[in-house]
Parts: C-alpha cells; structure tokens; sequence
C-alpha cells in the first residue's frame, strides 16, 4: 500500500509557507519543542493564532522522534514509515508470557519494547525518501494504524 503518496500532488513545507505569506498573511516562526514534530508558525499581532506544519516528507525530524505507536491490533510501530515486518506484536507477548508475576511481564514488554526502539531506522523508516515509501508499499496507511 503506498498510501496513494504521489509526488505530482505533492507540497512541500517551503512551498506552503510561501503561498501563504505571499497570499497576504504575515507569519512569524516560534521555538518548537525538543521532540515536535511540528514547526509552529504565529500570526504577528494575533496572540492565539498559530499555524503548524508536519514535514515528515520535506524536512523529516527523524533524528529527534522520540514517538511509539501501539497500533490498534496490539503491535508496536517505531516508525509510521516503517514496514509492517517491523512491527512487534506486544498483544501476542503478552499472552505467551509464562509468568503470573505482574513485575516479570512488565520486565518481558520492556525488553522487547527497548529492543525494537534500538532496531528503530534514523530516516523514514529505513526508505530514505518519499519516494522508496512509496515504492516499497510496505506500511500500513494511517488509517489502519488506529490511535
């Protein structure tokens, strides 16, 4: 599934703010969080408004996600871009374990938990590009990621 991503509808985060501030709203950039995956713009003069843009595919902030995602079928995802043989299913962990002692399954999801996250690619999901998502068609679109 390539998540219908094609580069001829493609926007990128500079070609956004541009036609936006040369469309006549002024923006001014504001400080973002350690780990944001946003880039927050604030209208000047308009102390509420702001607006953020999510540049996963322009200007990918891989190197500072600290984000995990439990899918709705019990697995964990590292990366949304990352393909689905990735994925660590915590649901079928937790039903194995052989262990009634609730300190030992905590134990178990941890270590299986920080093994993923060391396996965790630094760019995309291991693609390197927009593109290679799409061509790999190898993660699930966002909608069945569930959250």
């Amino acid at each position: 599934n390539d998540n219908a991503w094609s580069r001829s509808r493609f926007v990128s985060y500079q070609d956004m703010v541009d036609k936006i501030t040369n469309g006549g709203l002024p923006l001014e950039r504001i400080i973002d969080g350690p780990n944001d995956t946003t880039k927050w713009w604030q209208v000047p003069q308009k102390d509420s408004t702001r607006i953020g843009f999510i540049t996963s595919m322009s200007e990918h902030f891989c190197s500072t996600c600290n984000r995990l995602r439990i899918t709705a079928d019990g697995k964990i995802k590292t990366c949304l871009f990352g393909s689905n043989e990735k994925e660590v299913s915590l649901k079928d962990i937790m039903r194995q374990s052989s262990s009634d002692d609730p300190r030992q399954q905590e134990d178990d999801l941890s270590r299986v938990i920080h093994a993923a996250v060391q396996r965790k690619t630094f760019a995309l999901g291991g693609h390197g590009s927009a593109d290679n998502i799409a061509k790999a068609a190898d993660n699930r679109p966002m909608t069945l990621i569930g959250g």
